[in-house]
């Protein structure tokens, strides 16, 4: 009897330490294991993605040059829509251009004679008065389609796409418009190497590729762009 109950002791001691080892093995599989939680890294991988900045595009031009109609409305203006996400602009209108100062104030020569001149000025003074981008880019845009009648056009495009005349006008007939244009000037002399055909576009600080950029603009900026390509790419 008291081996039967010897081996009966040890028996269910053996049961009451299985018990406790079970439920303490049970309460360790919840602990945090060494492995970060599901989800951790892919976190992780987000938050190291590098943010690549927009390209930008300055476009050196003059409001009554063939050339630089056909690039504003032929590769501009469709490449903005399809990578405005990945692109800004900036214009400069002034191209080859001259400046000079008499009694006090600045007397431009230009290009294609003075009509160009008061053209430049008005999308001076659009570029200043306007600040929406996409905006900006529709006003210069449909001004320079036919700009022959600089202050009648810009009247024009400038309520088409819903902004206020007077702003510009303003502009135009003060020291104020002049003096944007002459720093439109300033801008464009500054170019290394100096420009020799216009319009000439510089992106992100560069002018080179300009025969590529005048024949396909989106190509060179989806070529240039670091960051993930956009679908129109």
């Amino acid at each position: 009897m008291i081996m039967g109950g010897g081996r009966y002791l040890i028996r269910l001691i053996i049961l009451i330490l299985t018990i406790i080892l079970g439920w303490k093995l049970w309460e360790y599989k919840d602990l945090p294991s060494a492995e970060p939680p599901a989800g951790y890294r892919e976190a992780e991988q987000d938050f190291e993605v590098v943010s690549h900045p927009p390209m930008q595009v300055v476009v050196y031009y003059e409001a009554l040059c063939p050339d630089s109609r056909y690039f504003v409305l032929k590769q501009l203006v469709p490449t903005y829509e399809k990578l405005h996400t990945i692109m800004t602009i900036s214009f400069v209108p002034y191209g080859k251009a001259q400046t000079t100062e008499k009694d006090g104030k600045y007397v431009f020569t230009c290009q294609h004679g003075p009509v160009e001149c008061r053209a430049n000025m008005v999308h001076a003074c659009v570029t200043n008065v306007v600040h929406d981008e996409a905006k900006q880019l529709n006003i210069i845009s449909c001004m320079i389609d036919k700009n022959d009648q600089p202050v009648k056009v810009g009247e024009k495009c400038m309520e088409k796409f819903g902004e206020p005349w007077s702003d510009v006008a303003k502009c135009v007939d003060s020291d104020k418009g002049p003096s944007i244009l002459k720093h439109m000037g300033d801008m464009t002399h500054s170019l290394r190497p100096r420009v020799t055909f216009i319009p000439t576009v510089e992106i992100d600080g560069s002018l080179s590729e300009q025969s590529q950029i005048q024949q396909n603009l989106l190509k060179v900026l989806c070529r240039r762009y670091k960051g993930p390509k956009p679908p129109s790419c």
